[in-house]
């Protein structure tokens, strides 16, 4: 959806279109995902199929998106297929997943720096986002941004979640537990490596850390309410 307006209304880039449709649909189920699932729903596994789509589907056809977009020259097929399957985060995510589906663990030698790299990532990517906010202000009116912003944020804290409610309610037939996990789940705050992806492609900066800022702000309360319109 909003890969759409802002192709149509706003007339963005094909990087910032990209950008800020994973920033409006992203979910953080690593950070605050697994707390959350653990704290308030009482079972952390419930937080790892979002993961893993994100990972396995998400990621790869977004960030294939974005080489697309920010190639210097008109990119062939195989061009951007190469490029997409040796970006670090595509290789590491198809690492871990074909460790866990082979139930294979590499050799602690190979394993040891693996962990130390994957313990630095997030406090990495934090302190990266917190130092892209010093000197500037969210929401600027002289980005000429901020309404994308707030579209951006709506949809990722009531237009996911309350798609997420149909599929799961008339779709998918669950249960009154099984709709109050899925639309937790969607009401998640926007991802934080969204902006580690529009830094690496400089693209859609200033929407992906405004977004970002703005549903993890909005985000608790916003679970507060769906929780207390849907706990069984």
């Amino acid at each position: 959806m909003f890969y759409l307006l802002s192709r149509w209304l706003f007339k963005r880039s094909a990087g910032e279109r990209t950008i800020g449709a994973m920033a409006a649909s992203t979910v953080n189920a690593g950070n605050l995902g697994l707390p959350i699932a653990l704290y308030a729903l009482g079972d952390i596994s419930l937080a790892a199929p979002v993961a893993l789509f994100q990972m396995a589907i998400m990621t790869p056809v977004s960030l294939s998106m974005m080489e697309k977009a920010t190639s210097s020259k008109e990119p062939g097929g195989q061009s951007v297929l190469v490029r997409t399957l040796s970006n670090p985060m595509i290789i590491a995510s198809a690492a871990g997943l074909a460790c866990s589906i082979f139930h294979w663990m590499p050799p602690q030698l190979l394993l040891t720096p693996i962990e130390l790299l994957s313990g630095a990532s997030i406090p990495a990517m934090l302190l990266g986002f917190g130092i892209s906010l010093v000197g500037s202000k969210p929401l600027q009116k002289s980005t000429q941004r901020r309404t994308e912003v707030w579209v951006a944020a709506g949809l990722k804290l009531v237009a996911h979640p309350l798609l997420a409610w149909a599929l799961a309610a008339w779709v998918f037939r669950l249960d009154s537990t099984g709709q109050y996990i899925a639309v937790i789940m969607a009401a998640l705050p926007t991802a934080q490596n969204i902006f580690v992806n529009a830094d690496r492609y400089s693209a859609g900066i200033t929407i992906a850390k405004d977004t970002v800022l703005v549903t993890t702000i909005l985000g608790i309360p916003v679970m507060l309410a769906f929780a207390g319109l849907l706990h069984p």
